[in-house]
């Protein structure tokens, strides 16, 4: 039997909803050796991966899109891990 709990299967729907949001059409290699603004962002660390998170969680830190409201803050940490 599948032991995934609730919050771990929200926590893969929102990852797959947010895997590759604003991806500009690069890879890490890329964006490394051109030291795009990306890069510098990221410090050449996990550069894309970092970008689609940071995305996502700007996406909903707003009042209208806030999906996390009524999260304890323990909750939205696991959900950021």
């Amino acid at each position: 039997m599948c032991k995934a709990t609730s919050a771990d299967l929200l926590g893969m729907f929102l990852a797959s909803a947010a895997h590759d949001l604003d991806h500009p059409g690069h890879n890490n290699v890329f964006e490394s050796k051109t030291r795009s603004k990306l890069a510098m962002l990221y410090n050449d660390y996990a550069i894309l991966e970092n970008h689609h998170a940071a995305s996502f969680f700007f996406l909903v830190d707003d009042e209208e899109t806030n999906i996390f409201k009524n999260f304890t803050t323990e909750e939205m940490n696991k959900m950021r891990k």
